[in-house]
């Protein structure tokens, strides 16, 4: 077997230590192909090379929430220690016009304790500070032995603060906004927590004013409406009914209809046994060939009453004659529907004309 040739270059002097040797300091040596993670505003400048800590500057990465790890940095010290610098791992990157560090914080730390100079780097050059954001970010969702994985908070600053330079960022809208957590998200944190903060940024926003774009109309999930009536909604309804313990409420969004009929069936057969009427709190779809208004009647006019009409011809009664008995058409039931609008206040449920139906 032939013994593997190791170039050595007298300016690898500076960078030799304990733990880091030639084959380190070797270019040729790390397999690991310096990549643009397709951000765009995104260019590699030159070959991967060695590079001194104490030669770049500190950039606080918005990605980077809670800093650093300690825990992984001396899980990090004790393998380099045992078996040595791992070859095969990505390189650190840094910004070639600020000399600054994108990532690589963890790796800096350790160096510190075990006295490594210097690491090998890929210069890159970036278009704006939005650019800069999303490649810290994405660059971090790899190999987990060298990163840390970004955690949901760490996701949604980066977000944040793309959000706050839209001129650079193109985020315009809430789907502007769920594309970006979705983006920077799928692989580092769950499908839920991606869930979880596009609803919260994109209501925030929402409740800030500034919803772009001539988007007028909005729709609303499960769990958007969650955040609302517990930390938004300042219609008295909502506590008096809504979050009433000895009411029987529902939230149903429209546009899932045909798939919450089972809840709806389950709600109403509560109701009625307790003798209490039953609240809805309603989102509907959006629709370009109808107005909003005729939206939200037609749930009353068309939904619920075909729902009433299969019910009434399973148990062979008539509709006209028992269409009272659904406890959703109690005189006491007062059904709200979210603000969906923007000409509509914002903080306060929607109540139709019931008499107009």
């Amino acid at each position: 077997m032939t013994a593997k040739v190791v170039e050595v270059k007298p300016e690898w002097d500076i960078f030799l230590s304990e733990y880091w040797d030639t084959v380190s300091s070797n270019p040729n040596s790390w397999t690991y192909v310096p990549s643009t993670y397709d951000v765009e505003g995104v260019e590699l400048v030159g070959p991967k090379h060695m590079k001194l800590w104490m030669e770049l500057e500190v950039w606080v990465n918005p990605g980077r929430h809670f800093g650093i790890d300690t825990q992984q940095v001396g899980d990090l010290v004790g393998d380099i220690e045992e078996y040595g610098i791992n070859t095969d791992c990505p390189v650190v990157y840094y910004d070639i016009d600020t000399q600054e560090r994108i990532n690589g914080a963890h790796r800096n730390e350790l160096s510190n304790k075990l006295n490594i100079p210097g690491w090998m780097m890929q210069a890159v050059r970036f278009k704006n500070e939005a650019a800069k954001i999303r490649f810290a970010t994405q660059s971090n969702k790899k190999r987990k032995d060298v990163y840390s994985l970004p955690d949901a908070a760490s996701i949604e600053t980066a977000v944040r603060e793309l959000v706050n330079i839209p001129e650079q960022s193109d985020i315009r809208t809430d789907e502007d906004i769920r594309a970006e957590v979705i983006k920077l998200g799928k692989g580092a944190i769950s499908d839920s927590k991606i869930k979880d903060i596009a609803n919260k940024l994109i209501l925030e926003r929402r409740y800030s004013g500034e919803i772009s774009d001539g988007q007028r109309f909005q729709t609303w999930s499960a769990d958007m409406v969650d955040t609302f009536v517990e930390e938004i909604g300042k219609d008295k309804w909502i506590e008096d009914v809504f979050l009433n313990s000895s009411e029987i409420t529902l939230y149903i969004n429209v546009l899932e209809f045909a798939s919450r009929e089972g809840s709806i069936i389950a709600a109403a057969e509560q109701a009625c046994l307790s003798n209490k009427p039953l609240h809805f709190l309603l989102s509907v779809p959006v629709l370009s060939t109808e107005k909003l208004k005729t939206t939200r009647q037609k749930v009353f006019t068309d939904r619920l009453k075909t729902l009433e009409r299969k019910m009434c011809n399973i148990l062979g009664i008539d509709l006209d004659r028992h269409t009272n008995q659904f406890p959703w058409n109690h005189p006491d039931s007062e059904h709200r529907f979210m603000p969906q609008d923007k000409l509509e206040d914002k903080y306060n449920l929607v109540e139709l004309d019931r008499e107009k139906l």
